[in-house]
């Protein structure tokens, strides 16, 4: 019973350090190819922001608000099913000099399989955040190129980069805000996820 209470702890424990991480990983999208004219003379590169131009638009902005309430949720129901553990594992401590071993050790073999339920439906819907936020990054992307693509021939530009390729570079080079600004008034926040994050 201690071990798998222990699991548990670690689970919800573990937990903020999951979600925190989240913000920072999922997939992007591939940037450097040539858009419009062709190599030559006079090329115009410009460079975006990945992760800020996901994070700082309104459709990043919806995600992480919605992953923020999804989390909430769950570190409150395991704050209950940890309540919940703990007592019944100190009924059970109780009940040790009362029962026979025979009832005692079903007792504790039903708290062990309900505990290891507990934790494996916990560890499945942390599971559920990054998965839902990956999916709305490759939703985001998906959708952004023909806006880039724009935003690139307003700058007079031929090429994008990521900026994380530019080792020096001028600020006028960076076009992540019009990127999202155009963005923003194209997506807005992206509307309804076709896989919605479910709470607890």
């Amino acid at each position: 019973m201690h071990r798998l209470r222990m699991m548990i702890l670690s689970a919800v424990a573990g937990f903020g350090l999951a979600t925190a991480s989240m913000a920072q990983q999922g997939p992007g999208f591939s940037l450097g190819e040539t858009v419009g004219a062709a190599l030559g003379d006079g090329l115009v590169l410009r460079s975006v922001d990945e992760e800020r131009l996901f994070r700082d638009s309104r459709f990043g902005q919806r995600v992480q608000a919605e992953i923020d309430a999804a989390s909430r949720a769950l570190e409150d129901e395991n704050a209950a099913l940890l309540a919940e553990l703990t007592a019944r594992e100190e009924e059970l401590t109780g009940l040790r000099e009362t029962l026979s071993p025979e009832e005692f050790r079903a007792q504790a073999e039903a708290f062990d399989q309900r505990a290891d339920t507990i934790r494996q439906d916990q560890a499945q819907k942390l599971a559920r955040f990054s998965q839902f936020e990956e999916s709305e990054r490759r939703r985001f992307f998906a959708r952004t190129g023909a806006i880039l693509q724009q935003v690139l021939q307003e700058e007079g530009a031929q090429i994008l980069i990521a900026a994380r390729a530019v080792i020096i570079g001028i600020p006028e080079m960076d076009m992540t805000g019009a990127a999202i600004e155009a963005i923003d008034d194209a997506l807005g926040d992206g509307g309804a996820p076709p896989f919605p994050l479910t709470v607890p």
